[in-house]
């Protein structure tokens, strides 16, 4: 099936007016490869019209030669002649490269998209490889030569409070008993360069001096804006410090615009802000972590009426997107500067940190974490501003004490989603979670056991609700009893309405077959429509009928 229209990995070609170029074809396929990879269609229309593939184009075999031999490295394409409408069209499919591609001729091509939408090929500066390679993991950037650094470079004081912050978080001990030579050896922070030793990009990004991180690294910036509708309240343009000293920065930039509220956590009362400390932390500590330092731009921290905005220049990495953020692998643009973050317990140990960002908005009855604004370019995360719900808050702490452990992420989305929607089913938990339907479907099992989740309906018409007993802290039974409620309306419409199509009557293997219910449970259905004067029963044993009342025949 031919998709309806051109994206980041799909592209048409007509031939209706000329067959395509060799130069053409080699030209689109390298551009593929050094994206994301997609087909190239030949014969088809911008539009997405089929109008066929000239006849020199359709030996596949002898297409797929060339185009092997005509691009470096070489790129294995496949190529496949389909029908569509009764029209010949020629598919090529190109793989993600994990290497820049070029033409043979010399040529090194990449696909962005435009302001409309519509993808273009445009080329790929050498400015741009390392961009390309950290992007497909196969290049640590990090871990180079910091340029035009010398040894100097590196700040005596922030190296102690580098040290300090090992010791504060007992990561890394080890270290410790270093001397300055040694300690940065261990850590990476100096690397060998042309000349001797240097300091590494990570180390430079870490504890190297303001004036050096200007002058080697101008992209290591940030910024952070504060917006009351579309005034500026703050505006702190791009700044360069060390990582040691940025995070605490940032930190103090945001206090102000954090507010706390003091809600009852069982016995005890507890201040929670608009947004989660630790989460924040984390986001912060992400974005720096795995931004693109090849690429222009700060990394940029906006606080408007709406929320918190953390964005820094670079996609996601290869194999990580917004759908598999909480599934995939951890993996880091920077291996190198995650490494010694993670060793002096700036970042979490595990590799982790969304799962952190993510339990530290739920946990207080808030919305998912937004990365829907992110593209190829950067990695955008919106934390939206919400006061914490105290009935929530006291669900979640009651619950882990019971456990004697935290509620999983798993858990808290899946709470936060029934928050939210009031009734989901699992079709549309896994929808609005991106998250797989055994995952899923395991954790809302246990939510039930718990009594946390109550399921109601059957079949086709299941969904799930929270429990009574978190209505019931809510003062909310009002609406457990109305989603309840809605649930057993909804089959009573279904068997009236099914009655109505069949002839004016049902009978309870029917109810069973519709409802997907047992048979006390369809007797004791139709037994509630009979005493509330919708059906009659008629007959006896397997004949028996649950016949319509005239008024609603």
């Amino acid at each position: 099936m031919i998709p309806d229209r051109e994206s980041l990995g799909v592209e048409f070609k007509s031939e209706v007016a000329r067959p395509q170029s060799d130069t053409e074809i080699v030209d689109n396929v390298v551009a593929l490869a050094n994206t994301e990879g997609g087909t190239l269609y030949l014969g088809v229309e911008d539009d997405g019209t089929v109008t066929g593939v000239s006849e020199g184009h359709r030996n596949v075999n002898g297409l797929a030669a060339f185009i092997f031999n005509s691009t470096v490295p070489q790129v294995a394409a496949r190529v496949e002649l389909v029908h569509e409408h009764g029209l010949p069209v020629v598919c090529i499919e190109v793989g993600n490269s994990n290497q820049i591609v070029s033409t043979s001729k010399g040529r090194t091509l990449q696909r962005r998209l435009k302001a409309d939408g519509t993808p273009e090929v445009v080329p790929l500066f050498v400015s741009q490889f390392i961009s390309r390679l950290s992007q497909q993991r196969s290049y640590d950037y990090s871990d180079q030569p910091a340029p035009e650094s010398a040894l100097s470079d590196l700040d005596p004081q922030a190296r102690n409070r580098l040290r300090a912050h090992i010791r504060q978080t007992n990561a890394g001990n080890s270290l410790l008993a270093f001397d300055d030579e040694d300690f940065d050896k261990a850590l990476d922070l100096v690397v060998d360069g042309p000349e001797g030793p240097c300091p590494s990009v990570a180390g430079l990004l870490t504890i190297g001096t303001v004036d050096a991180i200007r002058r080697s690294l101008p992209t290591a910036t940030a910024m952070f804006q504060v917006m009351s509708g579309t005034v500026p309240r703050v505006n702190v343009d791009p700044f360069a410090l060390p990582l040691v000293d940025m995070f605490d920065r940032i930190d103090t930039l945001l206090e102000p615009w954090n507010p706390s509220h003091e809600v009852m956590s069982g016995l005890v009362r507890t201040e929670i802000p608009d947004f989660d400390r630790q989460a924040f932390r984390e986001a912060m500590v992400n974005a720096f972590c795995h931004r693109d330092y090849a690429a222009m731009g700060s990394v940029r921290f906006l606080v408007d009426d709406d929320g918190l905005t953390v964005a820094n220049p670079g996609g996601f990495i290869e194999g990580v997107s917004e759908e598999t953020l909480l599934t995939a692998q951890p993996h880091s643009r920077n291996p190198q500067l995650a490494l010694i973050l993670k060793t002096a317990g700036y970042a979490e140990r595990t590799g982790r940190g969304v799962d952190v960002i993510y339990a530290g908005a739920l946990a207080s009855g808030g919305p998912l974490p937004d990365y829907s604004q992110s593209d190829g370019s950067q990695v955008v995360l919106f934390l939206r501003r919400s006061v914490p719900d105290e009935a929530f808050v006291s669900m979640v702490a009651e619950e882990e004490r019971r456990r004697g452990a935290p509620l999983s992420v798993w858990a808290l989305i899946v709470l936060s989603l029934l928050k939210e929607h009031r009734r989901l089913t699992l079709a549309q938990m896994c929808g609005f979670s991106h998250l797989q339907e055994r995952r899923v479907v395991r954790t809302v099992e246990e939510l039930v056991e718990s009594g946390l989740v109550e399921a109601t309906g059957n079949g086709s018409v299941r969904g799930y609700v929270l429990g009574e007993r978190v209505y019931r802290r809510a003062d909310a039974m009002v609406s457990y009893t109305r989603q309840r409620d809605i649930d057993t309306v909804r089959r009573n419409d279904m068997v009236l309405d099914f009655a109505r199509r069949n002839g004016g009557a049902v009978s309870t293997s029917e109810v069973m077959e519709l409802l997907n219910l047992t048979y006390i449970s369809a007797y004791r259905l139709l037994k509630g429509l009979e005493e509330s004067g919708k059906v009659r029963h008629e007959g006896s044993g397997p004949s028996s009928r649950y016949v319509l009342d005239g008024n609603e025949g």
